[in-house]
C-alpha cells in the first residue's frame, strides 16, 4: 500500500511539472480548479452549527435512555444499576450546565461506557443535519480490509496485522485467502491485535479456520430479543492443514476491542495460541442501534457471546494474555518466543 501511495505522489509530481511548463492561464486554471475542489472538499466536513438542548429535552431523553436500555439490554442484571445511575445524572450539577447536543452525548457515554464499552449515544445523521460518516465496515473495504502487514521474516516467520473484521462477502473471502496464501509455508506465526477494533463474528469464524482442524466450536451468542442461540462453528472446506500445526503468537492490547477480543479469547482457551500483550478493552456484546428524540440515537448490546469452554466472556474486564509485555516491545518478544520454540522443536525436545 505504501509502495502505491509513493507511486502515486510520483505521477502527482509528475503532473505538477508538466502544469508548469504549460502557458500561464493553464496553470491559473489548473490553481483555480484546485482551490475550487478543495473548498468543496473541506465544506463536506464543515462542522453543523451546536444544537442547544434545554432541562427539558435533557430530562425526556434521560427517560427514553431509560426505557430503550430497560427494553432491549441483554445483561439483564445489570439494568437496574444503569436505571439507577441515569436517574441520579438528573440531580448532577455538571449534568444540569450541559447546553449543547454534543456536550449531552459525551457527557450520558461516560456514564453508560461504565457498564458496558458498547453502549454509545450519538448524533443520527439521518436526521441531526450532520454529514453521513464513513461507517466503520465501508472504511475496512476501502482499506484492504484492515490489513495493514502480511510479512514472511528470514527466519520464517509470518507476520500478521490488521485493524478489524471486515463484513464477510466474497470479495473479503477472496483478499483474506490471498493473505493466508501469502503466509502458507511459514514455520510460526505471529497476529497483532493491538490496534484491531473489531468487527463482524462471521468474519471471526471465516478466519479461524485458516488456523484450526475439521470443524471445532469456537463460540455462541444469545440473543435477548429473540431469547435464542446461535453457534459459530469452523468450516472445514477450508483447508490449509499446515497453518493448523504452526505455533501462534497473538498480541494483545488496550485498543483490542470486540471481535477481535473473541479471536484472541477463542484461541487462548483452545490452546491453539499464546497471547501476549496486555488487557484488552473488555466489550463481548454486539449491539444495535435504536432511534432517540432530538437527532440522537443509541447503540445498546442486545446479544452476548459465551465462550463454549469457559461459559462466560471478556465482557468489562478484556482478555488476559498469558504473558504481559510492553506494547513497544510486543513484536520483538513475539518474534524471541517463536524462535526459540523452532528450534527446540528442530532439536527434538
Amino acid at each position: 500500500m505504501e509502495r502505491n501511495m509513493n507511486r502515486k505522489n510520483l505521477f502527482w509530481l509528475r503532473d505538477i511539472s508538466i502544469c508548469l511548463k504549460s502557458r500561464k492561464h493553464d496553470i491559473i486554471l489548473l490553481f483555480s480548479l484546485f482551490l475550487l475542489s478543495t473548498t468543496q472538499s473541506f465544506a463536506q466536513y464543515e462542522p453543523v452549527e451546536q444544537v442547544q438542548f434545554n432541562n427539558q429535552i435533557k430530562l425526556e431523553l434521560v427517560d427514553e435512555l431509560i426505557d430503550k436500555i430497560s427494553h432491549n439490554y441483554v445483561e439483564i442484571d445489570k439494568i437496574e444499576i444503569i436505571i439507577n445511575e441515569l436517574e441520579s445524572v438528573k440531580h448532577d450539577k455538571a449534568f444540569a450546565n450541559v447546553k449543547y447536543r454534543q456536550d449531552f452525548t459525551t457527557f450520558i457515554n461516560k456514564v453508560l461506557q461504565k457498564n458496558d464499552q458498547h453502549f454509545s449515544v450519538s448524533s443520527n445523521p439521518e436526521i441531526s443535519g450532520l454529514q453521513k460518516k464513513e461507517t466503520w465496515f465501508e472504511k475496512l473495504a476501502r482499506l484492504d480490509f484492515g490489513f495493514e502487514r502480511v510479512e514472511v521474516s528470514e527466519e520464517n516467520i509470518g507476520f500478521l496485522s490488521f485493524w478489524g473484521f471486515a463484513d464477510l462477502n466474497e470479495t473479503s473471502k477472496e483478499v483474506i485467502s490471498n493473505h493466508m496464501q501469502a503466509i502458507e509455508n511459514v514455520d510460526g506465526l505471529i497476529i497483532d491485535l493491538r490496534e484491531n477494533g473489531g468487527g463482524s463474528a462471521q468474519t471471526v469464524q471465516y478466519i479461524s479456520s485458516f488456523f484450526l482442524e475439521a470443524r471445532q466450536h469456537l463460540n455462541t451468542f444469545y440473543s435477548r430479543a429473540s431469547d435464542s442461540f446461535e453457534e459459530f462453528y469452523t468450516d472445514p472446506a477450508i483447508d490449509f492443514p499446515h497453518l493448523s500445526q504452526i505455533p501462534i503468537v497473538i498480541i494483545i492490547g488496550p485498543n483490542t476491542f470486540s471481535a477481535a477480543e473473541e479471536f484472541a479469547y477463542n484461541f487462548k482457551h483452545m490452546s491453539r495460541a499464546l497471547v501476549i500483550g496486555k488487557p484488552s478493552k473488555g466489550g463481548a456484546n454486539p449491539w444495535h442501534y435504536f432511534e432517540l428524540k432530538y437527532g440522537l440515537r443509541i447503540a445498546i448490546p442486545t446479544a452476548k457471546a459465551i465462550n463454549p469452554i469457559t461459559q462466560t466472556n471478556w465482557e468489562g474486564i478484556g482478555v488476559e494474555p498469558h504473558l504481559y509485555t510492553e506494547p513497544e516491545d510486543a513484536e520483538q518478544k513475539a518474534t524471541a518466543l517463536l524462535v526459540t520454540k523452532l528450534h527446540s522443536k528442530k532439536k527434538g525436545y
